[in-house]
């Protein structure tokens, strides 16, 4: 019997071992497997590239402390700085064989859009696409749309380079905020009640023209965020809004995705392109935000990698 229980004994701590090495094995690969992992490079290489807008009024004043609040920067245009960094990627852009192109809802991403590619080789057969979910992550002043009817009569399929907003349009049918305010859909920092009670302010303001006053109450959400230290749109919702854009390009393209001799180009934002170069995990940690994600400069691409091997 002595023999018999000690083989037992033997027989479960064996099992246990297993049981452990087999259960460490598994979380391991859950985490794998659900840790975002970055595609992002440097160079022209991949069929799938972003650029952030060139400079605006917002990135060029150095006070970050007060322009994130100022009113007067909501949803900023280029400065002359950030025209001529858009007319000087001209050079790089005509070499390249564009063949679609996505951009942001945002005056300064069409700005850019329109003087990068206006003497683009392909320029009559582009159209853009305005993707909502191509937007900035949403925080600060910079973040929100001041006119969205303005920007559509200043940006159409009659400008220089088209630009297609039924998407958009289809968008903003299927969400409970007026177009202007779409971005309202990415706010998570605040409860659905007051956050009701901010657009239904802010849109009524809107409706009637009462410009300035409806900055104001627009930068003052800004400063409650900020007061509280919690972001309009948290770390975690933009990351995952940047993958469900990843996986709408990809279906998109799904015929063409091998063929890297053709590109399709995002016109974006720096957050928004950060948020997919962080290999982490994301928290509502800044520090780590700022660590782990690389930063690009007014005009600069990246390279994104559609068909990643597993």
């Amino acid at each position: 019997m002595d023999i018999i229980n000690i083989f037992r004994f033997i027989f479960l701590v064996i099992l246990c071992i297993v049981s452990y090495v087999s259960k460490q094995t598994e979380i391991q690969r859950f985490i794998d497997i659900n840790k975002p992992i970055t595609y992002f490079s440097k160079g022209l290489k991949e069929k799938l590239l972003f650029m952030r807008t060139g400079e605006t009024y917002y990135n060029a004043d150095t006070n970050l402390k007060e322009s994130v609040i100022n009113k007067e920067y909501i949803d900023s245009r280029l400065n002359k700085n950030g025209v001529n960094q858009s007319i000087t990627v001209q050079q790089t852009l005509n070499s390249l064989p564009i063949e679609k192109v996505y951009v942001s809802p945002y005056y300064r991403t069409l700005q850019t859009l329109t003087y990068s590619l206006e003497n683009h080789p392909n320029k009559d057969n582009l159209i853009a696409i305005v993707h909502p979910m191509a937007s900035e992550v949403i925080n600060c002043v910079n973040d929100y749309i001041l006119d969205i009817k303005q920007t559509k009569k200043d940006f159409n399929m009659n400008s220089k380079v088209k630009v297609d907003w039924s998407l958009f349009d289809n968008y903003v049918k299927k969400i409970k905020y007026d177009e202007n305010f779409y971005y309202f859909d990415f706010f998570d920092a605040f409860e659905k009640s007051e956050k009701k009670e901010m657009y239904e302010k802010v849109k009524d303001l809107y409706d009637n023209g009462n410009v300035e006053k409806y900055k104001k109450v627009l930068a003052n959400v800004a400063k409650l965020s900020f007061h509280r230290e919690k972001r309009l749109e948290s770390l975690v919702h933009a990351q995952k809004r940047f993958y469900n854009f990843i996986d709408y390009v990809k279906k998109d393209n799904k015929n063409t995705l091998t063929n890297k001799s053709s590109k399709i180009l995002v016109v974006s934002h720096a957050f928004f392109m950060k948020i997919g170069t962080d290999s982490s995990p994301y928290e509502e940690n800044m520090q780590d935000f700022y660590n782990n994600c690389y930063d690009p400069s007014n005009c600069e691409i990246l390279c994104y990698d559609l068909t990643p091997k597993y």
